[in-house]
């Protein structure tokens, strides 16, 4: 094992330019005999292009990869999507050939002026109505063979998702329909979050529409059998700001400012018709959310409250690539519960006094009341997700499942085991990184005895770049 070294020496980012596609010969343990499947996850594969260093975590071209797990075996294979920001990045010479959220063009105003960000399709990969989809939420999603990870283009439901096609990379199911919902942001001219629901043969719909006051950020929702519930953070494009981006005289994540006087929009709007209704409560800065489900009266919404501001979250992602141990900040949030009543107001919760993100669940429970949340935490003093925690919504008990030292972890995806009964009985499936030697694995834990070892941990034959978001299918 390498000599520790301090731990802000270590890039948390680093570059794979590289495309694999080979079986993981290298292992400990044992894939459980039940599971089968394929492990999808999607982040920023590169952040260059055309010879310029990109200015955020945001803004880098997407790469997906792929764990396929058949008959105890492990295959990986990762591909980038081949967007159009990425073809021209290959082939620029004087800087990156689109802008980006983060990312101004060379050339000043002239190259950047009322220019969208390019769609790098980097941030959610889903499987829904036999199609993956690579997700990216200032734009519609790239269709992805399921196989080869090959790229099909870009895919607009028929036709349904219509201009801009904003569809958030954070889509729930109602696993009785089998109906995706999901939305995207409306910023010009009239700011809202519009929203859809997919069904089983992958026909879209429009939903319904949240008016926001004014052009803002948001990332994710919830959804109950009633509503489509959202937390809008008090994250504003100022209008001077935002004019200022579209004429291309700074990047659309600086135009962005978090006005906690605004205290944070609570919207539930009905799944089947409907107007919103919106109330108001502390300021929170979030973007993940958890579950919601209805709870007599009550609509309950739970989230990772970051007790951050907007300038500390970003500049933790924008400087990822010098890597996330800023002790100053930590890592992630913790998670609140928000019970909303009946005579709207609003009662926080706190579950939990660890710090993580990327909360997941047994999807299964998708609203309803689930008991066991999972998620990617800081702990024994560390600003880096070095442990996967197992949170009990009930009792409040915390399990942890201490990786190696100096170990990094990405989002952990739970599947449940065939045929069970029980909430958490199944596995979760994390993809780590080692950070000294930059090399990356797969583990394989067992979801009801979090504590125990892993029961498989595979070795990758390289490092994996930093992964927002993942999915499993059973389909393999």
């Amino acid at each position: 094992m390498s000599s520790p070294v301090k731990e802000d020496t270590y890039r948390d980012y680093i570059p794979l330019y590289d495309e694999y596609d080979y079986e993981i010969d290298e292992f400990e343990g044992a894939i459980p005999a039940d599971l089968r499947g394929a492990l999808y996850r999607n982040g920023p594969g590169k952040l260059d292009a055309g010879g310029q260093q990109l200015g955020h975590l945001f803004d880098g071209d997407g790469m997906i990869s792929k764990f396929a797990i058949t008959d105890g075996k492990v295959h990986f294979r990762n591909r980038f999507v081949r967007t159009k920001h990425y073809h021209k990045s290959l082939t620029a010479t004087k800087g990156a050939p689109y802008r980006a959220l983060g990312t101004l063009r060379p050339g000043g105003v002239l190259t950047n002026a009322m220019q969208f960000p390019a769609n790098v399709a980097n941030t959610g990969v889903v499987m829904h109505a036999g199609k993956l989809l690579a997700l990216w939420e200032g734009g519609p999603p790239t269709e992805i063979d399921p196989d080869d990870l090959g790229t099909l283009g870009v895919h607009r439901f028929d036709g349904a998702l219509k201009w801009l096609g904003a569809f958030s990379a954070h889509p729930k199911w109602d696993h009785a329909t089998g109906d995706m919902y999901n939305f995207g942001l409306a910023m010009v001219p009239n700011p809202g979050l519009v929203c859809y629901r997919v069904d089983r043969h992958g026909k879209l719909t429009k939903v319904g529409r949240v008016p926001l006051p004014r052009p803002m950020f948001n990332h994710d929702f919830g959804l109950t059998p009633k509503h489509l519930v959202f937390a809008v953070a008090p994250l504003v494009f100022p209008i001077g700001k935002i004019a200022a981006a579209g004429l291309g005289l700074r990047n659309y994540i600086e135009a962005i400012e978090y006005e906690a006087a605004r205290g944070t929009m609570i919207a539930l709007l009905p799944r089947y018709g409907g107007k919103p209704r919106i109330l108001h409560t502390d300021p929170l800065m979030h973007l993940h959310l958890s579950n919601s489900y209805e709870d007599g009266t009550d609509t309950v919404v739970e989230l990772v409250n970051y007790h951050a501001s907007w300038e500390q979250l970003n500049g933790q992602l924008s400087g990822a690539q010098n890597g996330l141990s800023d002790a100053a900040l930590g890592y992630g949030g913790s998670l609140l519960r928000l019970r909303i009543t009946k005579s709207d107001r609003v009662i926080h919760e706190d579950l939990s006094d660890l710090r993580g993100d990327f909360p997941t669940f047994n999807l299964g429970y998708t609203s309803r009341q689930n008991r066991y949340t999972y998620l990617a935490v800081g702990v024994d003093g560390h600003s880096y997700p070095n442990a996967i925690a197992k949170v009990d919504n009930i009792s409040g008990r915390q399990e942890l499942h201490r990786l190696p030292p100096y170990h990094f972890a990405h989002e952990a995806i739970f599947t449940p085991r065939p045929g069970a009964t029980a909430e958490d009985d199944g596995y979760l499936l994390v993809a780590t990184q080692d950070r000294p030697n930059a090399l990356a694995h797969l583990r394989v834990l067992d979801a009801a005895h979090l504590e125990a070892d892993p029961l498989y941990v595979g070795s990758l034959r390289h490092h994996l770049p930093l992964t927002f978001h993942g999915n499993f299918t059973p389909r393999g």
